[in-house]
Order: C-alpha cells, then sequence, then structure tokens
C-alpha cells in the first residue's frame, strides 16, 4: 500500500518554502524547548535554594523564548545547569495524578504490540489507522473562529527529572524518579491570529501566575496560530512538501522524515485544528517512512489509547488516540532500551494529555460550560 513513500523533492521544498509564510527565526529548534523548560525552570525553583544555583540567566532566555516568533512545542530532555542543581525535563498535568513508570509495550520487539515497518515507510498498520483518524478529523464540526478570539488549551503534562552530581557532570546524570512523579496542570491561551499577546498559567517559576507569551506574528507549522493552519494547503502531498521544507536544517540530530514528523505532532499538540488541516496531515503523516502503531499507550492522565508512532535514537515518540472515537488524546516519548541515566525500557520521559480546546474572547478566560472540546 505504500511501497514507494512521498518524499519531496528539493525543487518542491524550495518552491513550497517561497510560497509559505516565512517561518519563525529562531536560535533554538523551532517549537522544541519551551514546552518544557517552562516546568524545568520551576523546579529549578524548588530544587536550588543557595543564591548561587539561581540561573537568573537561564530564566531570562525562557522569558525570551516567549516573545513572538519563538518556539513554544517539541517534547525534549532537560539538560545539566550548574554543580548540585537539579535539572528537570518538565512535566503539567492533574495534581496529584502519576504518570505510568514503564510501557513495556512500546519497547517490543517489532511485530509485537508494535506494527512492523512497511517496505520503504510507515507500516501498512500505521496507514490504515491513519486514514481513519483523518476520517473522523474531517468530520468534525469547524469552529466558529474570528481573528480577535483566543484558542484555549488546558492540559497535562509529566516530564522526567535528572540531578547531577556536584562536580556538574551532565553525562553522569540520573533520573530523580522512577517515573512516576506527579504531574501539573497547563492552561494555555493563543491568539486566533498571532496579533495579540497570549497567556500561559502557571507560570515558568514556582508560584508564579500567569506568564504573557507575546505575539506570534511569523507563524510556523512548530509554531502555529489558527489563522495559519487554516491558510495551509489541504492536500497532503502538498502539506507534507511543507513540512519537509521547514524542517531544513532545524535539528541535527533527526533525519528529515523523524523531523517531519515531530514537526506534524508540533502542530497537532497544542492546538485547535481545522477539520480539513487536521485531516491532510493525519494522511501526510501516513507517507513518512518509520512511521508504525502502538496498541496501547497511556496519556499523561491515564487514559489508555492507540498510538501511531516513530523511533528516533533510543526514544519513541506516540501520538496517542481514544481506541473507540479516534480522537487526540495526548503524546508521550519513551525509552527503548536501557539507557545510561538509570532508566529502563519502556520509561515515559515526557507525557502530555490535552483535556480541553475552546474558543474564547480573552487570554484567561475559560470555555462556557459544554462549549470546550
Amino acid at each position: 500500500m505504500n511501497a514507494t513513500p512521498y518524499r519531496p523533492a528539493q525543487a518542491e521544498r524550495e518552491e513550497t518554502a517561497r510560497l509559505l509564510p516565512a517561518p519563525a527565526e529562531r536560535d533554538l529548534p523551532p517549537g522544541r524547548h519551551l514546552h518544557h523548560k517552562e516546568l524545568l525552570m520551576r523546579q529549578i525553583d524548588q530544587d536550588t535554594t543557595h543564591p548561587s544555583h539561581r540561573p537568573g540567566g537561564l530564566r531570562r532566555r525562557l522569558v525570551d523564548a516567549t516573545a513572538p516568533g519563538r518556539p513554544r512545542r517539541r517534547l525534549v530532555l532537560g539538560a545539566s545547569l550548574a554543580a548540585g542543581a537539579m535539572a528537570a525535563v518538565i512535566a503539567v498535568t492533574a495534581v496529584g495524578s502519576h504518570a505510568p513508570a514503564t510501557v513495556p509495550q512500546a519497547a517490543g520487539t517489532p511485530g509485537g504490540s508494535v506494527s512492523e515497518r512497511g517496505p520503504g515507510g510507515a507500516s501498512p498498520q500505521a496507514v490504515h489507522l491513519l486514514t481513519r483518524i483523518a476520517a473522523v478529523a474531517a468530520g468534525t464540526s469547524a469552529p466558529q473562529v474570528r481573528d480577535d478570539q483566543y484558542i484555549y488549551i488546558a492540559s497535562q503534562v509529566y516530564g522526567a527529572s535528572k540531578k547531577i552530581g556536584a562536580d556538574g557532570d551532565g553525562a553522569n546524570a540520573q533520573y530523580n524518579d522512577d517515573g512516576t512523579g506527579t504531574t501539573q496542570p497547563r492552561q494555555a491561551w493563543f491568539s486566533v491570529n498571532g496579533s495579540r499577546d497570549g497567556l500561559l498559567t502557571p507560570g515558568l517559576r514556582s508560584g508564579e501566575g500567569d506568564v504573557n507569551l507575546g505575539k506570534n506574528t511569523k507563524p510556523s507549522l512548530q509554531l502555529p496560530t489558527y489563522a495559519y493552519l487554516a491558510s495551509l494547503p489541504t492536500d497532503p502531498d502538498a502539506l507534507l512538501t511543507a513540512v519537509y521544507a521547514q524542517n531544513t536544517g532545524v535539528d541535527k540530530n533527526l533525519n528529515p522524515d523523524q523531523e517531519a514528523f515531530q514537526t506534524i505532532g508540533d502542530a497537532l499538540r497544542e492546538s485547535l485544528m481545522p477539520p480539513q488541516i487536521g485531516a491532510a496531515l493525519y494522511k501526510a503523516a501516513a507517507k513518512i517512512p518509520g512511521v508504525n502503531v502502538v496498541d496501547d499507550a497511556v496519556d499523561a492522565s491515564g487514559r489508555h489509547g492507540v498510538a501511531v508512532s516513530q523511533d528516533h535514537g533510543n526514544q519513541r515518540t506516540e501520538w496517542i488516540f481514544d481506541k473507540d472515537k479516534l480522537t487526540y488524546l495526548g503524546e508521550r516519548t519513551v525509552l527503548i532500551n536501557d539507557d545510561s541515566a538509570g532508566g529502563k525500557a519502556g520509561r515515559v520521559l515526557v507525557s502530555t494529555a490535552v483535556t480541553e480546546r475552546a474558543v474564547v474572547d480573552e487570554a484567561g478566560q475559560k470555555p462556557s460550560p459544554g462549549t470546550a472540546t
């Protein structure tokens, strides 16, 4: 069914990149870091009380990252900061809830719980599942949205944390928990067309309230606005060409196919998707080599679903969907094999769960009962 996966030629990528709105300028891989660094800052505040451990410069960079044109998306692991400091990789979910410690089904051999890779591309199971998911997305009612409104997203996220020794050697960092750490809530408001300041709560630091996310005047697939998403082509091949075009030189640790999968995940994770664009993105993902199916995956709120996955290095990223409704639940990244930080195969590294999506009139406004999806 998918023996010859679609790979846009360089000329197609360049032409598509020329026609699409210019993506945001950045000094970090687009959409990859802020999502977790927000909670990294919070964890640092909780764990480092000595003035010398206060990474003020890092916080300024994190706050700068919320300014217009800065990324807010990709799920990534935290990094070492200073001797004796605890470097955490983010989290957010219902207070008091716990993320699953391991998910051995995600670390099994191909052909078991993880579907086998098809010849040269996505597995037949992944193509079939994504086609069904696309049909559900296309059948969703389009929301009534004005440019002066906001997209409201409530989510929950867990992230593994690490600590380094007194010598500051990040290479020897070990996990602080066993993967069952508590999760925390996150609420965000994004301007429909990026012309108004976005809002995040809770903020970057422990005990901090609302944080102004600034405007988003240069949206991209990794940092989309609703208006930007609505402007994209609905043809899956054209859309996938756009995905590959925006990936050029973004993440040196991933090959173009892996980066394409991550970019679509960035667009899905924290947005309200126009129905036809959502359908086109899922159909585009079905054309990416290395995409598989995981029979059972658990999001940050404990909901079980079926997942579309792709491996990168020793990690597997999974988009999780309700098994019956085939609606998007969340995303997680797990270890494929044991790692040097003490993590066992199947350990959850980061996990999210989207609990509400809605259109509201103002930043900070909650949706009326029964209006959220």
